[in-house]
């Protein structure tokens, strides 16, 4: 008897999402307009961070409620980790960019939070967090309940974003009160965030064997073999990790080669200068 054919074509409208997706659009709008000038006074608020802003939104319920969610979990290991990586690699950053400086620092420096996050959001606090949490949530057992348990899964999601957030940001930190971390700091965290995934993407992609026993259950969606769909699963992991870390590494590198060397041109100039009126 054959396998029943996968159906993955329908969007989740679940009330939860939707309401929570909404709320914090609500709130974001609010904050950004009717109450901007009881928050930050003078402030102004691009267009283009708004824009940011809710584009992380509409992200973030495509990867919760479009079929790709259905397909994640229930069919496929690969897309489950296209959700993942979104999520950590896109919506994280997103967020960032698209809240305003003084709405971050509203958030943020507030005597009873500031504490907590110039400690959080360190470079070595939001390095191990992350990743951690990466490997942990890999753990089959850890892994598969996620899947058999919507509340679970959907809590999973909502904390791979707020790790996600974290580890981004050193690199992305608007604010001079929890600033970027040093150039060679941020070379160094976005060179070894990739190997520290390494053990998760080897025990992926390399295991003779099924790692989550519940695909391996489910019926075959677009030809994938259920090792195929773990292999591939792996290869993104590792194809995202290099491109979006990789990237700002690359950028990254190059800002700080030219700042110092604009800084030798000036001690140069300096340097001349005494000399030249000397002469």
């Amino acid at each position: 008897m054959n396998a029943p054919e996968p159906i993955y074509a329908a969007w989740q409208f679940d009330p939860v999402l939707i309401g929570g997706i909404l709320a914090v659009a609500i709130a974001y709008a609010l904050a950004t307009g009717p109450l901007r000038e009881r928050i930050a006074p003078g402030e102004p608020h691009h267009r283009g961070a708004a824009a940011m802003f809710y584009g992380a939104l509409a992200l973030f319920f495509v990867v919760e409620g479009s079929p790709l969610h259905d397909l994640a979990e229930r069919y496929l290991l690969s897309a489950h980790m296209v959700q993942h990586l979104l999520l950590s690699y896109v919506v994280a950053r997103m967020l960032i960019v698209g809240v305003p400086a003084w709405l971050w620092r509203a958030m943020l420096t507030h005597p009873r939070v500031f504490p907590v996050a110039r400690v959080a959001l360190r470079p070595i606090v939001t390095f191990t967090v992350f990743s951690l949490f990466f490997a942990l949530w890999h753990v089959p057992a850890i892994y598969q309940a996620a899947l058999m348990d919507a509340t679970l899964h959907h809590v999973e999601h909502l904390v791979f974003l707020i790790t996600a957030v974290m580890v981004w940001w050193p690199i992305l930190s608007p604010l001079e009160e929890l600033p970027r971390a040093p150039y060679m700091v941020r070379l160094a965290y976005l060179f070894t965030l990739p190997i520290a995934q390494m053990p998760v993407f080897a025990g992926i992609t390399f295991h003779p064997d099924v790692v989550y026993p519940i695909y391996a259950l489910a019926p075959r969606a677009f030809g994938l073999s259920v090792m195929a769909d773990q292999a591939l699963a792996g290869a993104i992991m590792k194809v995202f990790g290099l491109f979006f870390f990789g990237l700002p590494f690359t950028r990254i590198f190059f800002e700080w080669y030219r700042r110092e060397s604009e800084r030798a041109v000036t001690q140069i100039d300096m340097r001349r200068q005494p000399a030249e009126a000397t002469t």
